[in-house]
């Protein structure tokens, strides 16, 4: 069996309103979607990155310096082509945007192994688990909406969700504290701060945060570098009782060592779509559990396809200390339509598919129904319908 083809496309659809996720402002909601085809007519499927508005940076690397390279080869040998995709980067990157390409096919690869065994990915990883709780992620908005998709969640089976806080502290308290109220004891929040405050500003925030039963909060420390990173947090998570997370933007496992080694946070959160695929998230995974430490992984919820979750799941449910899945609150075009049966949240859980692979199929038509512009990954006037936020 040899690669035939390799392939990313921008797909995705506009949204009425623009969603914020900390930082990153998005007016569409898809990804980049990577194809492997096989000589037998087999095709596994991938996402590479956060968001399709990577894609004039991304989309490059993937169809014309890596696709080239693999054709011709076994895609069973999905070791041999991560390092070999790693090793011609090197001169040029290695641990930026074309990791997130590396990302794509790498997670495209592990979908059609499924497929040419008959398996789904997480026995072909090692189960540890069938299912795991989800966490409901609204995005940035005003304290009286959350409130009310706090409780719809919470309706819905959830229990647990993250919230959003950006910058002023008495308006990130006041926030948690109102869902609190709304929610009660019994739900587990936690707080994603997206590097908005100082370390001085972070560990009043910490301390105001404890009283108010949070879960853990996420990189709440503005960092340029590694060093930084791992120094500010460290001296952070030193100060409070409240556990950090963190490593969501890390590339490949070798970006982790400082974290682990100075114990800087108690959940890692490395993202299958940018850290190096379901091969490098498992890593880091692995490499937690030797810490005794969680890995909650990112899913970017910029995208919506749909085949982020499905990887991050696969990931989860072979490592025994993943316990919460992140679920993007507002859909996207993975369950308008571009996906054949995607991934969906009961009683709060999400449960293993039986499937070959990921367990998701894009249907006939999403190229021509969810087509983005290459040039821009912006909605194409030939685009499909708007999809409001959910």
């Amino acid at each position: 069996m040899r690669i035939t083809s390799v392939e990313a496309r921008p797909l995705g659809t506009p949204l009425d309103e623009p969603l914020r996720w900390g930082a990153m402002v998005v007016t569409s909601k898809g990804g980049i979607v990577v194809r492997v085809t096989t000589d037998e007519g087999l095709v596994g499927i991938g996402e590479a990155g956060f968001s399709s508005e990577y894609f004039p940076t991304v989309g490059p690397i993937i169809n014309q310096q890596l696709a080239p390279m693999l054709v011709g080869q076994d895609p069973r040998d999905i070791g041999a082509l991560w390092q070999q995709m790693l090793d011609a980067t090197h001169m040029w990157g290695r641990r930026g945007i074309e990791t997130y390409a590396l990302s794509g096919i790498d997670i495209a690869l592990w979908d059609l192994l499924g497929k040419i065994s008959d398996q789904p990915v997480h026995r072909l990883l090692g189960s540890s688990k069938h299912t795991v709780r989800a966490y409901f992620a609204p995005s940035v908005k005003p304290v009286d909406q959350i409130v009310d998709e706090a409780r719809r969640a919470v309706a819905d089976g959830y229990t647990a969700m993250k919230l959003r806080v950006l910058g002023d502290i008495g308006e990130a308290v006041e926030l948690v504290g109102s869902v609190r109220d709304a929610v009660g004891a019994g739900i587990d929040l936690g707080v994603d701060a997206n590097m908005s405050y100082d370390r001085r500003g972070a560990l009043q925030l910490a301390r105001e945060l404890e009283g108010l039963q949070v879960a853990w909060l996420e990189e709440p420390i503005l960092a340029r570098s590694l060093t930084q990173y791992a120094d500010d947090h460290s001296w952070l998570a030193d100060r409070v009782s409240l556990k950090l997370s963190g490593g969501e933007s890390l590339l490949t496992r070798f970006e982790f060592i400082d974290l682990l080694t100075r114990r800087t946070f108690d959940i890692l959160q490395p993202d299958a779509t940018s850290v190096g695929g379901i091969s490098e998230a498992k890593r880091v995974a692995d490499m937690a559990s030797t810490w005794n430490l969680s890995c909650i992984p990112h899913i970017a919820c910029s995208s919506g396809t749909g085949i982020a979750l499905a990887a991050g799941l696969h990931m989860i449910l072979a490592c025994e200390n993943t316990p919460l899945i992140e679920v993007d609150a507002y859909g996207g075009p993975g369950w308008d339509g571009m996906l054949i049966d995607p991934l969906v949240v009961k009683d709060g859980y999400l449960s293993a598919q039986d499937a070959p692979g990921l367990g998701v199929e894009l249907a006939p038509d999403a190229d021509e129904r969810f087509a983005l512009s290459p040039d821009t990954a912006r909605p194409s006037a030939s685009g499909a319908p708007a999809a409001g936020a959910r």
